[in-house]
């Protein structure tokens, strides 16, 4: 039986790319507490590559856990912000990692979609 990919296309270029591990949260840098963020929503749906294994979902170390946007002095939580719709990530080719690319993400005041995110200015190398 075939495997098919029922993935968007919008999310499809950062599949299968290297997850970010770090000791520390990857776009603040705050200790703790952290969590792992799929850059690609777990429900989003599934690819495969030619041979039809599928591929996994990256994740990127950050702060905060759930969609929790604060904590209790006020400071934000990259992890919420990014449920929120107001931290976003893409893989940016060639000038990077040893596979040809980079992670890059960009935070808006307000939330957006993806596909808003991806037309606005001030994404920043992880």
């Amino acid at each position: 039986m075939a495997r098919v990919t029922t993935l968007p296309a919008m999310l499809r270029p950062m599949m299968g790319k290297p997850s970010v591990k770090t000791p520390f949260c990857a776009v603040c840098g705050r200790p703790a507490p952290l969590n792992e963020h799929h850059v690609v929503r777990r429900g989003a749906g599934r690819m495969y590559d030619e041979d039809g294994r599928e591929l996994q979902k990256p994740t990127i170390t950050l702060c905060g856990f759930g969609n929790v946007l604060k904590d209790a002095d006020g400071r934000t939580y990259c992890h919420g912000l990014a449920h929120a719709g107001r931290l976003h990530f893409r893989w940016a080719e060639g000038g990077g990692r040893a596979c040809g690319g980079r992670w890059e993400y960009l935070a808006t005041e307000e939330p957006c979609s993806y596909l808003d995110a991806l037309e606005k200015k001030g994404w920043k190398r992880i």
